[in-house]
């Protein structure tokens, strides 16, 4: 069973990473777009760019950072996508425990949820039985 410690909730490991990264890459093509713009319409538009500089290579780094964050919100959407093959309540579980961090208490006390939280510590506990038997099974699948 301790080898599938790591493994556990890989796809909500992978889910978390992302959302770092997609963070980091509209931050990054901010700036850089900035900076373009400083470059090419700003205060920095009459200074002469040497070709191996940084100011000469950043719209290949933007299209390149462009690229990734597309990437990167493909990967997101499939991983939403992913939560959304289960319904009702466990639909909701998921995504508020795991995609807005909330905890099954609360949980519980969203207005509308129709659940008392022992029902939601329940429910969330059949959906960790099976989604360790789907990494457990995804695992299986690589290893053979």
């Amino acid at each position: 069973m301790k080898k599938y410690t790591k493994a556990r909730f890989s796809w909500l490991e992978s889910y978390l990473a992302n959302e770092e990264e997609i963070a980091s890459l509209e931050i990054s093509l901010t700036r850089s777009r900035l900076e373009l713009r400083r470059w090419t319409e700003g205060d920095l538009k009459n200074v002469r760019i040497a070709k191996q500089s940084h100011a000469a290579k950043i719209e290949t780094i933007i299209t390149a950072n462009q690229q990734l964050l597309d990437e990167d919100l493909r990967l997101r959407d499939q991983t939403l996508d992913l939560i959304e093959h289960f319904d009702g309540i466990e639909n909701q579980i998921l995504k508020c425990k795991y995609v807005r961090g909330m905890s099954l208490s609360e949980i519980a006390d969203i207005d509308g949820i129709g659940y008392s939280y022992d029902t939601i510590r329940k429910i969330h506990a059949e959906l960790k039985r099976r989604l360790d038997f789907l990494n457990k099974w995804d695992l299986q699948e690589i290893v053979h």
